[in-house]
């Protein structure tokens, strides 16, 4: 419901106004730890990658926030990530067959896809190193999938940007600490995805990110960014 309504009320009123309420929202988040900002905080991500956000909305706010000079915020409102090329390994891995473990007999998606419904650890603990989007996206709603699970499918490297991208985007495990970590410290998460999840992560891990140069230059100046801004509140 927090997230609806934040995705309504981020398309109505001034933007400037907004772009201001968002900055202040971040830093009371961590600096004073206000429940209501908190869960304002975890709710933005899904707010801001929802499909009912408009464009021109998001367009508007990232004006704004640039015109504030609050980069920070303005990168909530990335629309799009740069796509690399999958390593070989990967494409291969992603072709019409797989066998779960390189002894057995190839499966087509399809058999993955319905394996991964099942309710069999040994089963499921085999399907989680599966890259491919689809498969992931059965995983995520398998009611026997667990948390531990799920960071091991975030932190997966080589992965693939779609499959990560359907982790960030899952109501259920995205706000799951342990695995927001994992996406933002996996370097093939999509880069609008990891600057937003970010921004809801805790201080020592902020650092952790900005020093951390096997991620994109961007998250790592988007996370010492908004470390500076907390250190500073917390220092005035």
């Amino acid at each position: 419901m927090r997230v609806l309504a934040l995705v309504s009320a981020l398309g109505e009123g001034d933007p400037i106004e907004w772009v201001e309420a968002l900055a202040a929202i971040i830093t009371r988040a961590h600096v004073i730890d206000d429940a209501d900002a908190l869960e304002t905080l975890e709710a933005l991500p899904h707010a801001v990658a929802d499909p009912s956000l408009s464009y021109e909305t998001k367009k508007r706010l990232y004006v704004a926030a640039s015109e504030r000079n609050l980069p920070a915020v303005a990168r909530l409102f990335l629309s799009a990530s740069p796509q690399g090329q999958l390593p070989h390994q990967l494409e291969k891995q992603l072709g019409p067959e797989r066998p779960l473990r390189p002894a057995d007999k190839p499966l087509t998606l399809g058999e993955r896809k319905a394996l991964a419904r099942t309710n069999r650890r040994d089963q499921l603990l085999l399907l989680i190193r599966d890259p491919h989007p689809m498969v992931v996206a059965i995983l995520l709603d398998n009611p026997h999938i667990t948390e531990a699970d799920i960071v091991k499918i975030a932190a997966m490297r080589p992965a693939v940007p779609e499959s990560l991208a359907k982790v960030a985007a899952h109501t259920r495990w995205s706000v799951r600490h342990a695995v927001k970590r994992a996406l933002v410290l996996n370097p093939s998460t999509p880069l609008a995805d990891a600057i937003r999840i970010a921004t809801t992560l805790r201080a020592p891990e902020l650092a952790e990110i900005a020093a951390d140069h096997s991620l994109p230059d961007l998250l790592r100046q988007h996370a010492a960014e908004v470390l500076a801004e907390i250190n500073g509140r917390a220092r005035a």
